[in-house]
């Protein structure tokens, strides 16, 4: 599985998604608004492939799967946690 975390600074949600995927195990390759982009939103856009009004913005094996909500969403589906976010017990 190959993720890619879109953030920026001071970001609670980008905070937040990078610390579910750690929690779950998962690698992923951080992209920094302000460092790989030089805050330059049209690259950013280019990069995502759409344009984006919030971040964090998440990609997993080069679909876009959106921002941190819709990521607990499409770790829900696939039964790794339950709709807060939390991980599910499997013990």
């Amino acid at each position: 599985m190959k993720i890619v975390i879109y953030s920026k600074n001071n970001c609670q949600f980008c905070t937040k998604a990078k610390h579910l995927v750690k929690t779950l195990g998962l690698e992923y390759v951080e992209k920094s608004l302000e460092k790989d982009f030089g805050s330059d939103p049209v690259k950013l856009v280019e990069d995502i492939g759409k344009q984006v009004r919030t971040m964090p913005q998440i990609k997993i094996d080069d679909k876009l799967v959106g921002g941190y909500n819709q990521l607990i969403e499409y770790f829900a589906d696939k039964g790794l946690v339950n709709f807060k976010g939390e991980l599910i017990d499997k013990g």
